[in-house]
Parts: C-alpha cells; structure tokens; sequence
C-alpha cells in the first residue's frame, strides 16, 4: 500500500511511501532517482550498492538515506526482507547528517516506525495520508537528530580534529593492511581510547573500526587482483587474511562474486 501526502507544510514533499513484504529473490537492478529515498528494513536482511562501490548491509531496524542521482541496487541479504520505501524531496529539511550511512533505529522512534508501518498496512480513513506523512517526517527527523547528538558527545576535539585523527588511523590501517590489526592498536596509534575512537568512526564514516578495516581490505584487494600477478591466495596474504576461506567468503559477501572470478572479468562486471 502506497500513500501520497500533499501537506504544504511539510518540511519534505513525499512522492512514494510504502511497505512490502519480499522474497529472496527481491532485487533490482542498478537505478538512480532525482529525490531522496530511504530503505528501512523490519526484519530479514537487505543489501544496497551505491553506484557500484559502496555496499550497506541492513539489517532489522537499520536504514540507509540514498542521495538524488545516485545509482542504488537493492538485494535480498541472507533472509526474505520485510522493507519500508519513502521517496521524497527536502523542502525545509536538511538531511546531510544521514545520508549514504546506515542508521540504527533509536530506541524512541520504534513505536513509530511501527506505526507507520501499520497504517501504510492497513489505511484507516481519509485522514491517512497526513498521519502517515508527519509519522514519516519525525523518523527523519528522529533519525537526524540521534546523529548529531551521537556527533557533538564527541568530547576533546573540534570537529576539524575529529577529521583529522579519523584520517590519521586510516592511513595506519592502509600502512598495515599486509597483517591482522586490533582496535586497541589502531586506537593507540592515533593516543586514544578505544571506545573514543569507536565513537568517532560511527559518527563520521557510519561505521564501526572493524567494518570500516574489512572495506580498505577488500579495496586493496581489488586493486591487487586487477593490477598484479599474484596468486588469489597470495593476494588474501597481502591485505592480512590469512585463511583463504575466511578471505573468500569476506570478498564476495562485499563485492557479490568470488575473488577468481573478479580476477577474470578485470572487475568490469562487480565494480
């Protein structure tokens, strides 16, 4: 069931709001739009590849905000997902704080995700789609403002330093790609506390130490792969993966196809 809401007050201006209960074989193929549009999954798994390179893996009560213009493929991920849609554009609302980062859901805003849920559902009268619409904008908002106050808890730097040391423990990560790395190293690395430095890389990339190591992993592994003559094997090796199995089985659940048959197609078809 699908609403349009034509409420001038909104601070957004809906286009398509729906839910929908998917099977495993829910996928469409690379698309872009020219509004925002949020995937928020309820409960199975989904995967969304932004322009071929970035990969968001959502599961129950995440979502991921996808930017105008950029080419989105959704997918099933592990199990059938039941999924909610809105398109919108951003009137009176900035949602440059969650865009392209997977959201978790705030433990106050459940209730009306529920409940949007439920009425997109099951509409109950001529008054829906005002209900659904100001349900809507309060995720948003919720969803908004979760972020920022994640962002400004950040204590001890300025925000140009919260960059900076960010960036600092990526490029100790690149240099130390070729081994296994504990969060307390690259915490220490850069002098501070694991769980600061945990905080900063949610707050800044949307995703945690690890998930964020596991990405610049299969970068460079990509990159081995089209550009050298090194083995598969000897590529896992490189980018500090030392069980083969474990490597393979990381790489496809990131790029969608075995490291070998990566190699063979120059990464023309995967991205």
């Amino acid at each position: 069931m699908s609403a349009t809401v034509p409420l001038d007050h909104l601070p957004i201006r809906i286009t398509t709001l729906y839910y929908k209960e998917a099977d495993r074989s829910y996928y469409f193929s690379p698309h872009s739009h020219r509004v925002h549009q949020w995937y928020v999954c309820l409960h199975g798994g989904m995967t969304v590849t932004l322009d071929g390179q970035q990969r968001f893996d959502l599961n129950p009560e995440q979502s991921l905000l996808v930017p105008p213009g950029t080419m989105r493929e959704p997918k099933c991920h592990r199990k059938a997902p039941g999924y909610l849609v809105a398109m919108f554009e951003c009137i009176a609302l900035d949602v440059a704080p969650i865009l392209s980062r997977t959201l978790d859901l705030p433990h106050d805003l459940r209730e009306d995700l529920l409940a949007l849920v439920e009425e997109l559902r099951a509409p109950k009268g001529a008054e829906s789609s005002y209900l659904t619409g100001a349900l809507l904008t309060r995720l948003l908002i919720g969803h908004k403002r979760a972020v920022l106050a994640g962002t400004q808890q950040l204590s001890g730097l300025n925000a140009r330093g919260h960059q900076e040391v960010v960036g600092q423990a990526e490029i100790f990560m690149q240099r130390n790609l070729f081994r296994p790395l504990a969060r307390s190293e690259i915490a220490a690395a850069v002098n501070l506390s694991e769980p600061h430095l945990a905080r900063l890389f949610k707050a800044l990339r949307g995703r945690t130490i690890l998930q964020r190591l596991t990405e610049m992993r299969i970068d460079q592994a990509k990159t081995l792969l089209r550009d050298s003559n090194l083995s598969v094997t000897q590529v896992s090796g490189e980018v500090g993966i030392s069980s083969f199995s474990h490597f393979a089985k990381v790489f496809r659940k990131a790029v969608g196809a075995a490291p070998s048959d990566y190699r063979r197609t120059g990464g023309r078809i995967y991205g």
